[in-house]
């Protein structure tokens, strides 16, 4: 089924072999549409940025790609508009909500281990908790604890 999804972003558009005539007094402004990868990388983005990396095909509703990759326990695709949290160890993404912290803790990290990295390490704290440890410096360390069997 087509249509907008949750991992859409706000500001990204759709390529599409769909035309249409609209009058010029419709016409709001110029924008900057950008490729995902190059968009991602922008170190601001400014009203007039946007971005696609879907192909939409008015003829057969299909999306090109079909398929885009994933992250976090979720296994949702990436959205830019969404904060996400990499861990140091195994450098998956997640978002904050699917490892238990709001994003001002995410925000205030200054490390982050994802729970399968943790239960590898030591398998005997992998136990659906969750723990911030603020440093003497003001530095956190946000660690997350799951039941995992990946590692038996």
């Amino acid at each position: 089924m087509g249509g907008r999804r949750q991992f859409h972003g706000a500001k990204e558009l759709f390529l599409s072999d769909h035309f249409d005539v609209q009058s010029a007094h419709t016409i709001e402004g110029k924008c900057t549409v950008h490729s995902f990868k190059n968009y991602t990388k922008l170190e601001n983005v400014g009203t007039d940025d946007y971005f696609c990396r879907f192909e939409y095909k008015a003829a057969t509703g299909a999306f090109t790609p079909d398929r885009v990759a994933v992250y976090c326990k979720c296994e949702m695709p990436y959205n830019p508009d969404d904060l996400m949290v990499q861990c140091e160890c195994c450098k998956d993404w997640f978002q904050p909500s699917c490892m238990g912290m709001t994003i001002e803790e995410a925000k205030k990290l200054d490390h982050f281990l994802c729970s399968d990295c943790i239960a590898e390490e030591d398998p005997k704290r992998a136990s659906n908790s969750s723990s911030v440890s603020h440093l003497a410096d003001g530095k956190v360390i946000f660690l997350v604890y799951f039941d995992s069997d990946c590692f038996s």
